[in-house]
């Protein structure tokens, strides 16, 4: 877990990345792109249902902030911005193709998602940061992680597809959980808090 010296340090590095991309950087730029692009994608897919499309999106919203740098003077706002306009883009094209499908009387209803945007953005931002967090980790317990929760595959599969005794599977599964549990935690909780005082800001 972060120091607060080193949290403040992490916070200010971040800033100073907004700043270079107000000023128009295009390394500041591509920080961003990395930073944000999977989650955007993964946001734009749970109301597309269509990954193609909910990547075309994703893309789509880092050039629409770029057209904007000058007016996003800090992190927070970029983020918000870029969620925004893929929120907003997912709810058009979910538009668009019922109108197609109501023209041609197509009989496969599109599927409704109950969520609200916030849920789907809660979401989206946890999975960049548990992206963000395997990162970290070994490649041992990364690879074991990512087969058993991304992949689907029981510890059986990846002991024979990774040539190693299961009880080696389970300890690296688990040293690699007890990481990411301390990496997450409190991060999670200090981001709802600002997820909500950013997209909520009179709650």
């Amino acid at each position: 877990m972060l120091s607060s010296m080193e949290a403040s340090d992490h916070k200010r590095s971040l800033e100073q990345y907004a700043h270079a991309f107000q000023q128009g950087d295009e390394q500041a730029l591509a920080f961003f792109y990395r930073e944000f692009y999977p989650s955007l994608a993964h946001y734009a897919n749970r109301w597309t249902e269509n990954r193609p499309i909910a990547e075309e999106i994703a893309s789509g919203a880092f050039i629409k902030a770029w057209r904007m740098h000058w007016k996003l003077d800090s992190y927070g706002g970029i983020r918000a911005y870029l969620y925004k306009i893929v929120l907003r883009d997912s709810q058009d094209t979910l538009k668009r193709e019922r109108k197609r499908r109501a023209t041609h009387r197509d009989s496969k209803p599109l599927k409704i998602s109950h969520d609200t945007p916030f849920d789907q953005l809660i979401r989206s931002e946890v999975y960049r940061q548990v992206h963000t967090a395997l990162k970290d980790l070994s490649p041992a317990n990364r690879r074991v992680l990512t087969m058993y929760y991304l992949e689907g595959k029981t510890t059986g599969q990846i002991a024979a597809e990774l040539k190693l005794h299961p009880s080696t599977i389970k300890t690296q599964k688990t040293k690699g959980l007890e990481i990411l549990r301390k990496k997450l935690l409190r991060p999670t909780l200090v981001l709802l808090f600002i997820l909500v005082k950013t997209f909520f800001p009179f709650s």
